[in-house]
């Protein structure tokens, strides 16, 4: 069995309370990114008119998303390493500003392209933000809150979804005249992007890469360092079969989500004509869902550590649950889709954050945003692609056609689940480190201090 090797020197840990001000902020600014991702495709049926543009067209303002990762995941991730937190934090939210407030130009139907470029520029904000997670974590949080606050980073990317669609079926709709949709959109993004701004504002002044001493004695054994081994990391990482399976299986998890929600205005239209607005309630309740299932799996790997345990358990549900709406869509009313969806979501969603923490231990001790960023570079591509499948042959072979599609990856990606070999480095280390402050440090001078 391969050893684990372990510094001798054990480093000074301290727990700051600037830890909450730091994920505060982290988790305001990913939530304020994510919130248009999904409002125009929520209200196909709404934009498809007011814009006079193509399902298609409505569709790419959520797959733009997924092209700027492709090309920009991986230098994002480079950027984190080499100048930290904070750069990537003040590109992120600089962007994210940028982006809402071109879209308030696109609030008029002759500029759509404004929307376009919106939701373009949002989307390359993104990338700075959404590989840095495990980072923020790992840097500022102790080994038992890590987890923790890896979920509640996912959950502000899922609450911001959440909102964007609960606040899409309230901005317009299809029997609203021109001038009331118009003050819709302007009212929305106008706040938007006056909200993004003042949270840019705030990251200047409060928000630090890391604290003067790590907060676990794993962290400074982790790789890293400005930049320079990067690629190489990068490289070691793609060598290692576990984590191959989990880019996998992640990927598909993600990618079978992105379709769903992606479409879900076609699904709903397909089967309950006479009810397409509330798809954005359904998208809601998809990410509260979520963000709900997420929390709790974030407290349980915390307390329990069982990353491989966890990730079966949200696959397996994740497979189930696709292939019951998939088979009950068209037999069940509305209410007992929305508890269909409901389940769905908690699932689907909730697998990141075991996903996010177990490509870092089984990486381990490359640093935290390099699996994280591998993850998010491969996500988008194969998110695009699958839905860009889905969506032709939901056009070309009817819906059931495109459900049977995602529930077979899904079972395909729960078989590479399974595959993943139970190591957990990073775990290795901070018990041997634990093990060896005791031995050297002696019962009575108290290793960890919390300090303001």
């Amino acid at each position: 069995m391969e050893t684990m090797k372990v510094s001798a020197a054990v480093p000074e840990v301290r727990v700051y309370r600037k830890r909450w001000v730091v994920l505060l902020l982290f988790v305001l600014a990913l939530l304020l990114n994510a919130v248009p991702w999904m409002q125009y495709t929520v209200l196909a049926d709404v934009a498809t008119k007011y814009y006079g543009v193509s399902n298609e067209a409505v569709e790419w303002t959520a797959l733009v998303y997924n092209m700027t990762a492709m090309v920009l995941v991986l230098p994002a991730a480079w950027c984190l390493d080499k100048y930290g937190l904070r750069v990537s934090m003040l590109v992120g939210t600089l962007g994210t500003a940028l982006g809402l407030w071109l879209r308030v130009l696109g609030c008029w139907p002759e500029y759509f392209w404004a929307v376009m470029a919106g939701h373009a520029v949002t989307s390359m904000a993104t990338n700075f933000l959404v590989s840095a997670p495990p980072r923020l974590a790992a840097v500022w949080f102790p080994a038992n809150e890590v987890s923790s606050a890896v979920g509640a980073s996912i959950i502000g990317q899922m609450g911001g979804v959440s909102v964007g669609c609960l606040l899409a079926p309230l901005t317009a709709r299809a029997s609203w005249t021109y001038e009331e949709n118009l003050h819709g959109f302007l009212v929305l993004n106008v706040t938007l992007a006056v909200l993004a701004t003042l949270l840019l504002g705030a990251v200047v002044i409060l928000f630090s890469s890391a604290p003067p001493h790590p907060p676990s004695p794993a962290q400074p054994s982790a790789g890293g360092g400005g930049g320079t081994g990067y690629f190489r990391s990068v490289l070691t990482i793609c060598k290692n079969g576990g984590f191959l399976l989990l880019l996998l299986s992640f990927n598909i998890m993600v990618s079978v989500y992105v379709a769903i929600t992606t479409l879900l205005n076609r699904d709903i239209t397909e089967f309950f004509p006479d009810r397409v607005e509330e798809t954005g309630y359904l998208g809601t309740l998809l990410c509260f869902t979520g963000m709900v299932a997420t929390f709790a799996f974030g407290i349980l790997l915390d307390k329990t550590k069982k990353f491989k345990e966890l990730s079966g358990i949200c696959y397996f549900g994740g497979l189930g649950s696709v292939v019951v709406y998939a088979a009950t869509i068209a037999h069940i009313p509305m209410e007992a889709l929305y508890v269909v969806t409901g389940v769905m979501g908690a699932f689907l969603t909730s697998y990141f954050v075991p996903a996010y923490e177990w490509a870092v231990e089984i990486t381990y001790p490359e640093p935290e945003g390099n699996p994280t960023s591998l993850l998010n570079w491969v996500m988008n591509p194969c998110s695009l692609v699958t839905t860009l499948v889905y969506s032709r042959i939901f056009g070309s072979y009817g819906a059931h056609a495109g459900h049977a599609f995602l529930a077979v990856l899904m079972a395909v990606g729960f078989l590479a689940q399974l595959a993943i070999p139970k190591r957990y480095r990073r775990r290795e280390a901070e018990l041997a480190l634990a093990k060896a402050a005791a031995a050297s440090a002696g019962a009575d001078q108290p290793l960890l201090h919390s300090k303001a």
